[in-house]
């Protein structure tokens, strides 16, 4: 069996993270099932995110602003996803566009992993 870094680790998450909002894109649109598979995918990535800092808040704490700034996007995305989950009215283009925002920087993520050989990641 063969072990991988903690680079190809975070390497394949973005793109299985990538798949699955082209996944939830599809299953939304062409499969006609409304907008729950992307609140749904947005409630389990900004979800797992504001989790993960919650447990790791030292993570954050010498963290530069662009951190800060991703971290707060991620509550944003949770505290929409809910109220969504709840039945709170929220407008679909605000759920459109915090997944259009997390497909692109997953994108991101995932070229600048790809283009860019440096030693670690993490």
């Amino acid at each position: 069996m063969t072990e991988f870094s903690m680079d190809q680790l975070v390497e394949l998450v973005v793109a299985a993270l990538l798949l699955a909002h082209i996944g939830a894109l599809l299953w939304s649109g062409w499969l006609k099932k409304g907008i729950a598979p992307v609140v749904g995918l947005n409630l389990l990535t900004s979800g797992s995110a504001v989790i993960y800092w919650c447990l790791h808040p030292a993570d954050l704490a010498g963290s530069i602003e662009l951190v800060w700034a991703f971290a707060a996007f991620e509550l944003v995305v949770l505290v929409t996803s809910l109220l969504a989950v709840f039945r709170v009215r929220v407008p679909q283009a605000a759920i459109w566009t915090l997944f259009a925002a997390h497909a692109f920087l997953a994108g991101l993520a995932l070229l600048f992993m790809l283009t860019f050989r440096i030693t670690r990641l993490i």
